[in-house]
């Protein structure tokens, strides 16, 4: 299965997060992620979107950074991931995802 294959609805996603679909959805309007749509417009999940929200879930849970802060914090990764630097692993060594799928 490829990462960024979309297999999973928000439903089955936020419940392997431990989190409401409704708090995936703030995230999507924060700009935060960018579920896939089918042609009905419903929402689903790769394993890289659900890698990716998990740490969104550790920022804002366990550090108590806000949506805004984590949308520039995930900003600020790409960059240095262009240049090289694993800045996520530099910044944030305790956060280990877990395997969900």
């Amino acid at each position: 299965m490829a990462l960024d294959e979309p297999i999973l609805t928000i439903s089955v996603a936020a419940s392997l997060l431990g989190v409401h679909p409704r708090s995936l959805m703030l995230y999507e309007r924060a700009e935060i992620i960018y579920p896939h749509r089918t042609k009905s417009k419903r929402r689903l999940f790769s394993k890289g979107d659900l890698d990716r929200l998990q740490f969104v879930k550790y920022l804002t849970q366990h550090q108590g950074v806000n949506l805004q802060g984590v949308k520039t914090l995930l900003k600020a990764f790409e960059v240095a991931e262009k240049e090289g630097v694993n800045l996520k692993k530099l910044l944030f060594p305790d956060f280990k995802a877990k395997v969900l799928i």
